[in-house]
């Protein structure tokens, strides 16, 4: 376009110029002389656009110095000859250009585009970020947008809203509150930018703002899917898939995902699947997950086992279709059969390359509490990134895997009961993390929260607050440990400074409603609880919180509804579906359905207390003693701070005539246990007023 416009300008130019230097007291002959000199530049520009088109590099130089010779007062040209010296990756010249073209015309947005486009240029290469060439190019950028916010700019072979490229950039840099900022800016002045849109949803989503980046995901994918079949990205329809699954619309992600795909069914020809995998992997993968999220694990193992068949063992789509289909195997409660596929899969691998299937297996020997297995294969995967003295390289990815891998050896130490190890640890991940990263301290408040360690909890979570003003866990933590403390005006205070005016309270509302019901503060937790599920009706976190309050109010009809919309929302969401289960268990009602939904739980989160507890409960309930005891004891181990997974061990120590173990189970229940009805229960085992 810019091309098209010097043409016509200058030739327009040729007329304007001579009365305009005839006005200022020039000579005719000289005025003459200088618009001559303009049109033999513009000659000497269109030569040079018809080499560079050509391709002959070193004859359009020629020409665009001899251009700029005739004509130094151009900025136009000395964009073109920039640009022309870009796309030769001569960034020095190309810069010397823009200089100059600056200095002729200090407003000229083109002039600020090249100037970004170069500084962009340097920014990436290869591996490599340059942080001082990123600040460099959004100053430009800021200019570009200030004077046109909904301004474009050339970025390789797309034209990006010089916003959206500002935003991205701000999260190369990890700042992602400014980040968020331009591309709101970006989204607001140009509507009708999709990618500016998906950008926006990509932040929202990693920022965990699942409901607005749903939003911005659909408004991205909608104006895409105005374009041609043939220029449709396809990631647009799988982040908007992603979104939605993240808030419970499970079987709409799922037809998304199928129509994106043109699948008609999951049971196609294994031709046609390996065409995918090779063709679209992503949007494959990303479906097949979703099947397993849904319970749907035969048809997710179906759908991948032709990449399995098929592929290379050392590809990307081999290793990608191992895990999910070893994801439905654990999930399935196939743990043996997991770790005979993964074992398989490993055999000839690189260490280093298959990472994510070592993770797997490390998980899969955890949830089946062979801890040192798990915690060698974890330590296995971790050697083949660090260094010898233990330290990781600089690049980005090697320290989210190593914090990763640090993170789950730490909370291997603890299923095992080897509290020590597990901070150990997460202070090992400090020194790897660096300074700047606030996931150690997050690991520790979270371990001393779950022994019980309130105090200490509250004192880390506040200086760690001080220390990352911007993380909002750190506050989380420190409203639930004073929660804990029974400190509910610091707790509220936290969580009510938190707060926004927009959609986005909804998770604080959330969050300040379960503080509440624990303190037993329950009309304040229903408040708050129904104020979450007014922002977003189909959020099922408010409502698990709102059936457990309705529970604690006897008021179990309507526990029991609140349950199964949040079913209807999202089936395969393993704290509903333990909830429900638990819940018809203690009603003595419809055991066999209730069995059913916590062994569902449990093969999704097969080492969570509270589902192993609620599994133990139903046996005992049912006579089946021995099989009960085994999952009540695991159920402490996994869950030390629970009062109600004590208080049943006890009834089952009981029930066996071991009379003193089941007094010490009621003595720790009882120093445990926050609500009434419990704690007078439990004071009535023990004969004690």
């Amino acid at each position: 376009m810019r091309k098209n416009v010097f043409t016509i300008v200058a030739v327009a130019l040729l007329f304007v110029a001579v009365n305009a230097q005839i006005g200022r007291g020039q000579e005719p002959r000289e005025a003459v002389q200088r618009v001559d000199n303009r049109a033999q530049a513009l000659k000497k520009f269109l030569e040079a656009q018809g080499f560079e088109k050509n391709g002959n590099f070193s004859a359009a130089v020629t020409a665009y110095k001899e251009a700029v010779t005739l004509d130094p007062a151009s900025s136009e040209l000395r964009v073109a000859f920039g640009s022309l010296y870009l796309k030769s990756r001569n960034v020095i010249e190309a810069e010397a250009q823009a200089r100059e073209g600056l200095k002729l015309a200090p407003e000229s947005t083109d002039v600020r585009k090249l100037l970004a486009r170069i500084y962009l240029a340097q920014t990436y290469v290869g591996t490599n970020f340059d942080k001082d060439k990123a600040r460099a190019a959004i100053k430009e950028l800021e200019e570009v947008a200030r004077k046109e916010p909904a301004a474009k700019i050339d970025v390789g072979n797309q034209d990006l809203p010089a916003l959206a490229v500002i935003g991205s950039l701000y999260l190369s840099l990890d700042e992602n509150d400014k980040a968020l900022e331009a591309l709101k800016r970006g989204s607001e002045a140009d509507t009708s930018s999709d990618r500016a849109q998906f950008m926006l949803a990509q932040i929202y989503y990693q920022k965990g703002k699942i409901r607005e980046a749903v939003d911005s995901a659909r408004k991205a994918y909608d104006l895409n899917q105005k374009l041609p079949e043939d220029q449709r990205i396809p990631q647009y329809a799988s982040l908007l898939a992603k979104s939605l699954l993240r808030i419970g619309r499970t079987q709409e992600a799922l037809d998304l995902y199928k129509k994106t795909l043109d699948l008609k069914d999951v049971k196609i020809k294994d031709d046609d699947i390996a065409k995918i995998g090779f063709t679209n992997p992503e949007m494959l993968f990303d479906y097949a997950d979703a099947l397993v999220e849904a319970g749907r694990y035969d048809d997710a193992t179906k759908l991948l086992d032709p990449i399995i068949k098929n592929a290379k063992k050392e590809s990307p789509s081999y290793l990608s279709a191992v895990r999910v289909v070893v994801d439905a195997q654990r999930r399935g409660g196939k743990r043996e059969e997991a770790v005979r596929t993964l074992t398989e899969a490993l055999k000839g691998q690189d260490v280093s390359e298959s990472l994510p299937i070592l993770f797997s297996l490390a998980e899969t020997y955890s949830e089946m509490e062979k801890f040192d297995k798990a915690i060698d294969t974890y330590e296995e995967a971790f050697a083949a990134i660090a260094n010898p003295d233990g330290t990781v390289s600089g690049r980005e990815q090697d320290k989210q895997n190593a914090g990763l891998m640090l993170q789950r050896i730490g909370f291997v130490y603890r299923l095992a009961g080897k509290r020590d190890k597990a901070m150990e640890t997460f202070e090992r991940m400090r020194k790897v993390l660096g300074p700047d990263s606030p996931r150690a301290d997050q690991l520790i408040i979270d371990t001393l929260l779950n022994e019980g360690r309130n105090k200490e909890a509250f004192e880390h979570a506040t200086a760690a607050a001080t220390r990352f003003p911007d993380e909002r866990s750190f506050k989380l933590y420190r409203a639930q440990a004073a929660g804990k403390l029974g400190d509910m005006s610091s707790a509220e205070s936290t969580l009510n400074a938190m707060l926004k005016g927009g959609a986005e309270d909804a998770d604080t509302y959330w969050f300040l409603s379960v503080i509440q019901l624990e303190a037993n503060q329950l009309k304040q937790a229903e408040d708050n609880a129904r104020k979450a599920m007014s922002l977003d009706p189909r959020d099922i976190q408010p409502l698990i919180a709102l059936s457990s309050i309705q529970d604690r109010q006897k008021k179990y009809k309507e526990s029991e509804a609140t349950l199964r919309k949040a079913l209807e929302i999202d089936p395969e969401n393993a704290t509903v579906l333990n909830n429900l289960g638990y819940f018809l268990t203690e009603r003595g009602d419809r055991l066999s359905e209730a069995e059913e939904l916590i062994r569902r739980a449990l093969n999704i989160e097969p080492t969570n207390g509270s589902f192993l507890d609620s599994l133990g409960w139903i046996l005992f309930k049912q006579g089946k003693i021995p099989e009960a005891q085994k999952y009540l004891e695991q159920a402490v181990a996994y869950s030390q701070q629970s009062a109600t997974i004590r208080d049943h061990l006890g009834d089952l120590y009981k029930k066996q005539g071991q009379m003193d173990k089941a007094r010490t189970r009621w003595e720790e229940a009882l120093k445990l246990a926050t609500e009434p009805d419990e704690i007078k229960k439990i004071k009535d085992k023990l004969g004690k007023k």
